[in-house]
């Protein structure tokens, strides 16, 4: 299942689109889980080939819709144990395959992690503080939503730091999300962030 979603305006001067590739069930989430538990970095630069070949499927048009990209930051504890970013390795292979900059735009300013929060826990963290760059138009690259918590601060910090368009791509969300009627295909909502 592909699924592609798209904001409307929120009367702000910030876009957030989003594009995500699947669900978050069978052979998706054991390479998913097989990069973020199992340390296997080549799942990050496939996973980041889906993201880069789906991006561009949807349309977005790499240096006239997004001038860069970067990524939602795993905790410093977790990147101590795995010896890398999973979702920094997924950025800087769509950043390859897309001929962009990527670039290092967030710093997680709590050391929490999402996975074990309840649902109204994960929408109060995690917190992220955006430093500031040239790159009004920026992809961010997530590996999966769950509630949307995560994009919706990281999107905060990148808005504080001067981004004003962001499009937002992850490798999955969540089947509950899906069966919910939160994240159907193209379907239109105002984005929370």
């Amino acid at each position: 299942m592909i699924e592609q979603l798209r904001s409307v305006s929120t009367g702000s001067p910030v876009e957030i689109n989003r594009t995500i590739v699947g669900e978050f069930s069978g052979c998706l989430r054991d390479v998913v889980n097989g990069m973020k538990f199992k340390n296997h970095r080549g799942a990050a630069k496939y996973l980041g080939g889906l993201l880069s070949r789906r991006i561009t499927g949807d349309g977005v048009v790499p240096g006239v819709d997004v001038h860069a990209v970067t990524w939602v930051p795993t905790t410093a504890r977790r990147r101590r144990e795995r010896g890398f970013d999973p979702s920094e390795l997924m950025a800087r292979m769509v950043g390859a395959q897309l001929g962009l900059p990527v670039v290092r735009t967030l710093v997680r300013a709590d050391s929490g992690e999402q996975k074990t929060r309840s649902g109204a826990e994960r929408w109060s963290g995690p917190g992220f503080r955006g430093w500031r760059t040239h790159y009004s138009r920026v992809l961010l690259i997530d590996d999966v939503v769950t509630t949307g918590a995560t994009l919706a601060a990281a999107s905060g910090a990148l808005r504080t730091a001067g981004v004003s368009h962001i499009h937002a791509a992850a490798v999955a969300a969540t089947p509950k999300r899906v069966a919910e009627g939160r994240e159907t295909p193209r379907e239109r909502y105002r984005a929370a962030a």
